[in-house]
């Protein structure tokens, strides 16, 4: 039953990542709109490194569906560094929903399925 469980609660936290890469893509493609806009200027460099953390954001998303560890590492990292930056006061909301697959992958590790999601070779 156990084993079940962490199943389930897997596939959860995955559908959840792509769920999210793609709420967080949407927002990021739309502030792609001020890097292509004809005839204004160029961002401040701010912009750009929070652009740029956005965009790892929603790369541990994806690398968290092949490799659950270091995607979450990069999920957590990120959404700190971003919504601290970007969202203000309402950083810790947007921090948890954006690190709640990480917290679904945490419980799998912690009721003890380690397993790598690719085969070691020896």
């Amino acid at each position: 039953m156990d084993t079940q469980r962490i199943s389930i609660v897997r596939l959860a936290a995955r559908i959840l990542s792509v769920m999210l890469f793609l709420l967080w893509g949407a927002f990021f493609i739309e502030h792609l709109s001020w890097f292509t806009a004809i005839g204004g200027s160029a961002p401040p460099a701010k912009v750009w490194l929070l652009q740029a953390v956005h965009f790892l954001l929603l790369v541990g998303y994806l690398v968290s569906l092949k490799w659950e560890k270091v995607g979450s590492i990069i999920v957590v990292i990120s959404a700190v560094i971003f919504f601290s930056a970007a969202a203000g006061i309402n950083a810790i909301p947007f921090v948890i929903v954006s690190v709640f697959p990480v917290l679904l992958f945490m419980y799998c590790w912690m009721k003890g399925d380690n397993k790598p999601a690719t085969p070691v070779v020896k």
